[in-house]
């Protein structure tokens, strides 16, 4: 099929991610960096508010998965086994990856276990008690001494399966660059994507809602509802 027959020509773009799940996007990655380095360097009282933070961000992603962008809404790139078959059968055949606008069959489950695992993280921590119990999250006074000392022997076993999650992960982004010549790097920061014909599942451009972006305002509503639900979560735990 030529790019004529699919309404598209060589070089048209396509929004792809909008800008709340771009900065959702970077800023968990700096915020996943910092707590790293607090932790090994016992800085707790800034591991604890990034680790806010984290959540903070991670209910904005739920929330904007149901309500955010077409690219974003757990409800479109979530595929059943059948797809993700076709998918891995394209990764291993000679060739390009069939066009996509958004997540793959494959990458749309890879974020749902990063997020459950991040999330299993940042629920482990907020009942965790450290070894001399002079710092504990948020919750901990609200289970047993042995219930808080598990979250924190549970949160350091998750981290090991966090940094196997983002290795994985890493390790795609840098397959689908060198060997299928898919960089998606790039339109995790510009927001576009640039193809040599379209995808059939949608135009390259028209109004907000046809081309992939959802109203900011929105995105801001649903961000302020998860920083508020973190703070109060802090405030009156």
């Amino acid at each position: 099929m030529t790019p004529a027959d699919q309404g598209g020509a060589p070089g048209d773009r396509i929004p792809v991610w909008d800008l709340p799940i771009r900065l959702f996007h970077w800023l968990l990655v700096a915020d996943l960096a910092g707590l790293w380095w607090t932790a090994t360097h016992d800085d707790l009282a800034l591991h604890f508010k990034l680790g806010y933070a984290a959540l903070a961000l991670l209910l904005f992603r739920l929330f904007w998965g149901v309500a955010g962008s077409d690219q974003a809404r757990f409800a479109r790139f979530l595929k059943g086994p059948a797809a993700v078959a076709r998918h891995v059968r394209h990764m291993v055949a000679p060739g390009p990856l069939p066009l996509e606008r958004g997540h793959n069959a494959l990458g749309g489950w890879a974020v749902v276990v990063l997020l459950l695992v991040l999330l299993a993280q940042v629920g482990t921590g907020l009942f965790a008690v450290d070894d001399d119990g002079m710092e504990e999250g948020p919750l901990a006074h609200r289970v047993s001494g042995a219930a808080a000392k598990l979250a924190r022997r549970l949160h350091h076993a998750n981290f090991t399966l966090i940094q196997v999650v983002v290795a994985v992960h890493v390790v795609a982004v840098l397959f689908y660059l060198v060997v299928k010549r898919e960089n998606l790097v790039r339109p995790m920061v510009t927001g576009w994507k640039r193809l040599t014909f379209l995808p059939a599942d949608g135009a390259a451009s028209g109004g907000v809602e046809r081309s992939g972006w959802a109203p900011l305002g929105r995105a801001a509503l649903l961000a302020a509802l998860a920083a508020g639900l973190v703070a109060g979560l802090v405030a009156f735990a």
